[in-house]
């Protein structure tokens, strides 16, 4: 039962990674800081982000109109999350050839008991290396462009499947 529960899970995250979403940075004309948050939608006059929900605060929308926005930054936010999933699954992997290659019983012994700290250690560093590998973001410099020329730009660099 446990393997059959634990394989619908990884199933459900595995095809979780394939969605199209992009994590978008906006910096405006009239603010220093940048403003993150997962691409809505956009027209020729407007840009729309959403956060993400959690189970005490509801999604906020935030709208920018092109006039104000200077620059862009953007992710495909599956591909990371595919990352840190083969990254997670790289490191156990790693620990499982690790165990296996302990062939003295009093050595095994240790490195069973110590297996509820290392598994740990070994799956949080493939998933750090697998986020730390697609974390890159693309720039997309706005300056001097009309808005409708801004909402294309994003359009044919994010790649959206219809």
């Amino acid at each position: 039962m446990k393997k059959t529960i634990s394989t619908f899970i990884l199933i459900f995250i595995f095809f979780g990674c394939f969605a199209q979403r992009y994590e978008i940075w906006v910096e405006t004309s009239d603010s220093n800081n940048k403003i993150k948050g997962n691409y809505g939608f956009s027209n020729d006059t407007i840009l729309m982000l959403y956060s993400n929900a959690s189970l005490l605060f509801p999604t906020k929308d935030k709208y920018f109109t092109w006039n104000e926005v200077d620059n862009l930054k953007y992710r495909n936010k599956s591909k990371n999350q595919m990352g840190q999933l083969l990254g997670a699954g790289a490191g156990f992997l790693a620990f499982e050839l690790l165990k296996n290659s302990i062939k003295n019983s009093a050595d095994r012994e240790v490195f069973e008991f110590t297996s509820i700290i290392t598994l740990p250690i070994f799956i949080g560093a493939g998933t750090l290396v697998g986020h730390l590998a697609t974390r890159k973001k693309t720039k997309l410099p706005l300056n001097g462009m009309s808005p409708a020329g801004k909402n294309k730009a994003l359009n044919s660099n994010i790649k959206r499947k219809k």
